[in-house]
This record gives structure tokens, C-alpha cells and sequence, in this order.
């Protein structure tokens, strides 16, 4: 009897030869590019029109609008996703994000900063991030779909890697642009990119399949809110079965409520008052985040057949946590390079290796859920944002910050060491033959062409 052939190891560029994930990376790199230059231009504003007794409390709103946005549709936007065509709901989230954002570059140009204009701009800012909330579950849905297994792990990577390597450029542009051309100018450049994204996936001939199974429950069940809490809670409940999704969500949900406020929202904040950067400067500094991410997302490219998952999720995690002590220990310029990089290494080593396991762990019908349970932790880091600007306010944020740090880490590293799943999920190699099984969009190619040959059969025997 002959053995079973070894795993082949995907190369780091295998996914995209497959031209439906090279689109549905195209539009990410587009879309979410920009992102980090909207919240950066959305601070800096702030700050400008804000009073100086309440500017850090201002700050923290921002995170917190956008948090609760998250909050809000994090779930939500999962079950649409497993609901739904998934290419279209993105080409739709897109274009509400575009109109959006262009609203908000409106608001910067011809408003002085009074209470009018600060609450329309929060609210197109919740509207714009409710958005973000349904869209990103629902683009994470897409990637096993489309690569099948094998290489899923390296087309998530890549995913991370692509939009790296964009945001150093974005964040380093954020404080350059705004100096130079405006608040409102730099806010209306960022928002084509949704748009540009909605003209690539137009592109694409990628179809979301589901289950004839799911099908019939989804037609049995029909539409409504009730039927979407309904889905909602089906995902809750598998997450809570399954003691290697529940605890692998959790472990980068409380990564990220915990780190992102004081790191992320009020991260700039800290960069331009605490250690006393210019924008111009705070542009050098940001970009060793971007640029610790970028790398790291490589790396994970190149490594993506490790079946350690849960061993890289928890590194990930600490490495991100010793970045916030750094970060902030002392308020120094050089700390803050050093205290980026490593915060954009471990998030970036946390998020793949932490999708990659979810991705593997779930099943097609359930995946946006569960991925949308992730979005409903950067929906929480972000809305923590308010209460954190308020207390760091009162305290000062260079009493709070030092001490917070290091809680921080012992938290993360207790809840590793008690809860040792995280440690042992793994997301093994696939045989050639399963990975080489067609995708969902080449399936559908070759079904097509196969009815098309049965029904032209008859008509060439007569």
C-alpha cells in the first residue's frame, strides 16, 4: 500500500492566480486603504475645532461613535452575510460609505465647528462605520470561499499584507496632506476609494453558494428582524459549542477593547500633546505601525502552511500588548516608533492567525457570523474610546496610560495560560488532492458548462 503524498505547501503567490480573489483583493486595497487617513483627518479636525477643556473627551467620541456603528451591525452584518449575495452587499456597503464620507468632507469644508455641524458629522460617521461593520465579516466570508482550504490561511495573509503595505503610505500621507491641502480636501480624496472598489468587484463574477440545505431554511424562514436576530443567535450558539471559536474570538476581542483606545483612538492624541510631535511628525511616527504590520503579514504569506494557528493568534497577542507597554513607557518619540512597531506586528499576527482558525473551524452557512463576531470587537475597542478620553481628561493621559499598560498585558497573558485552547487550535494542511478541489466560482463554471453539453446532447443524436 502507498502512502499518503505529503501536503504541498502553498507558494506565496498561489492565491492570486485565481482572478476572482486578485479583484476581491484590487477593492480591498482600494477601500480600506483609506481608511486610516479618514480617522487621522476626523482627530485632527477635531482637535482644531474643539475646546481645549473637552478636545480629549472630543477625541474619544469619535472612536466611540464609530464603535457603537460596529456594535451595532457587527452582528448583524454577519448574518447578512450568510443570508445574501456577498459580492453584492459589499458593492452596497461600498457606495453607502462613499456618500457617506463625502458628506463628512462637506461638513469640513463649510463648517466652523459648532454643534450643527459636529453632530451631522457624527452622524455620517456612525452611518459610514455601520457600513464598515457589515462589510467586513462579509468580505472575510468570501476568501475561503473563493480559495477552498489550502489556501485560505495565504489569501488571508495576503489580505493583511496588501492592506499593510497600503496604510504605511495612508498614515504617512495623513499628516502631510492635512497641512498642506485641508481638513475637507484630504477627507473627499479618501472617500473615492470606496468607489473604486464598488467599479472592481462590478468586475468580478463570483456568486455567493450556499447549501441547498440552507437555501430551503432560509426560504422556510423568510425575511425580517426577526429572522435576522434569529441567525444572530444560531451563531452565538455555535460560537459558544465550539470551546476553540469561542475563546479564540474572545482573545482578540478583549486584544482589541483593550489596546486599540488608548493606542489607536487617542493614539494620535498621545503622539501630538504627550510626546509633543507636530501632524507632520506624528506622519513619520504612525508609519512604524503600518510598517511593523506590513512586514509581519509577509512573513505570514511566506509561512501561511504553519498549522499552529492558536500558538501564533496568542504570540500575536502578547507581542501586541508589550507594543502598548513600550508605547507608552516613557512618552518618548523613539518609544512610539518602537511602540508601533510591535503593535502593528502582533495585531497583524493576532487578526490572520486568528481568521485563518475561524475560517477553518466554521463552516461556509455560519462564517459570516462568526467573522462578524470579531468586527463586534473592534466595535467595542472603538466605542470605548469616550469613556477613556473622559477618564484620561481627568487623570491625564500620561498618569493613566504607564500603569494601564502593564495590566493590560498581565490580563491577556492570565487568560492564555488559564484557557489553553487557544494554544492548541491548529488548522492542518490539506492533501493535494482535496486542495486542488475546484472553488465555489470554477464549480459553478464547469456546472454550467456541464448543463449546457447534456442539453445540446439529444438534439446532436437526432
Amino acid at each position: 500500500m502507498s502512502s499518503p503524498l505529503a501536503p504541498s505547501r502553498p507558494g506565496m503567490t498561489e492565491p492570486l492566480r485565481l482572478r476572482e480573489f486578485r479583484l476581491l483583493l484590487i477593492g480591498f486595497i482600494l477601500g480600506q486603504s483609506m481608511m486610516p487617513l479618514q480617522f487621522v483627518t476626523s482627530i485632527a479636525w477635531i482637535q482644531h475645532v474643539a475646546a481645549d477643556e473637552v478636545e480629549i473627551i472630543m477625541v474619544g467620541a469619535i472612536g466611540t461613535i464609530r464603535g457603537l456603528g460596529m456594535i451595532g451591525f457587527g452582528l448583524f452584518g454577519g448574518a447578512l452575510a450568510d443570508r445574501f449575495d456577498r459580492r453584492r452587499l459589499l458593492m452596497v456597503t461600498q457606495t453607502l460609505a462613499f456618500a457617506c464620507n463625502i458628506g463628512i468632507a462637506v461638513v469640513m469644508w463649510t463648517g466652523a465647528g459648532g454643534a450643527v455641524e459636529i453632530g451631522i458629522f457624527f452622524l455620517l460617521t456612525i452611518i459610514a462605520s455601520s457600513a464598515h461593520a457589515i462589510d467586513g465579516p462579509t468580505r472575510q466570508a468570501i476568501t475561503p470561499e473563493i480559495l477552498g482550504p489550502r489556501l485560505t490561511p495565504a489569501g488571508i495573509a495576503l489580505n493583511s499584507a496588501a492592506m499593510q503595505l497600503a496604510m504605511p503610505f495612508s498614515i504617512f500621507a495623513s499628516g502631510l496632506l492635512i497641512d498642506s491641502l485641508g481638513h475637507g480636501t484630504v477627507f473627499a480624496i479618501s472617500s473615492f476609494g470606496h468607489l473604486g472598489e464598488v467599479l472592481v468587484l462590478a468586475l468580478m463574477s463570483y456568486r455567493t453558494v450556499f447549501s441547498a440545505e440552507h437555501m430551503k431554511s432560509l426560504a422556510e424562514r423568510g425575511q425580517g428582524p426577526r429572522q435576522a436576530l434569529s441567525d444572530i443567535a444560531a451563531g452565538l450558539r455555535y460560537a459558544r459549542s465550539k470551546p476553540v471559536v469561542l475563546w479564540t474570538v474572545l482573545i482578540v476581542v478583549l486584544m482589541m477593547s483593550l489596546i486599540m483606545p488608548p493606542t489607536g483612538t487617542l493614539g494620535p492624541q498621545w503622539v501630538t500633546t504627550v510626546v509633543g510631535a507636530t501632524w507632520s511628525e506624528f506622519s513619520f511616527i504612525a508609519v512604524f505601525w503600518g510598517g511593523g504590520a506590513m512586514i509581519a503579514s509577509l512573513i505570514l504569506v511566506r509561512f501561511s502552511w504553519i498549522e499552529r494557528k492558536g500558538l501564533l493568534t496568542a504570540a500575536g497577542v502578547i507581542v501586541m500588548a508589550l507594543g502598548f507597554v513600550v508605547f507608552t513607557n516613557p512618552p518618548t518619540t523613539i518609544n512610539a516608533m518602537a511602540g508601533n512597531f510591535l503593535l502593528g506586528v502582533g495585531m497583524s499576527i493576532a487578526m490572520v492567525s486568528a481568521n485563518s482558525t475561524l475560517a477553518h473551524e466554521t463552516p461556509n452557512e455560519m462564517r459570516g457570523r462568526i467573522m462578524g463576531l470579531i468586527f463586534l470587537g473592534m466595535g467595542i475597542a472603538q466605542a470605548v474610546g469616550l469613556p477613556l478620553g473622559a477618564l484620561a481628561q481627568w487623570l491625564t493621559m500620561e498618569t493613566l496610560f504607564p500603569p494601564l499598560s502593564y495590566a493590560v498585558l498581565a490580563v491577556l497573558a492570565a487568560i492564555i495560560v488559564l484557557r489553553p485552547v487557544i494554544l492548541r487550535a491548529r488548522v492542518p494542511q490539506h492533501p493535494p488532492e482535496a486542495a486542488a478541489a475546484p472553488s465555489a466560482a470554477v464549480r459553478r463554471v464547469l456546472n454550467g458548462a456541464a448543463s449546457r453539453i447534456i442539453r445540446a446532447a439529444p438534439q446532436h443524436a437526432r
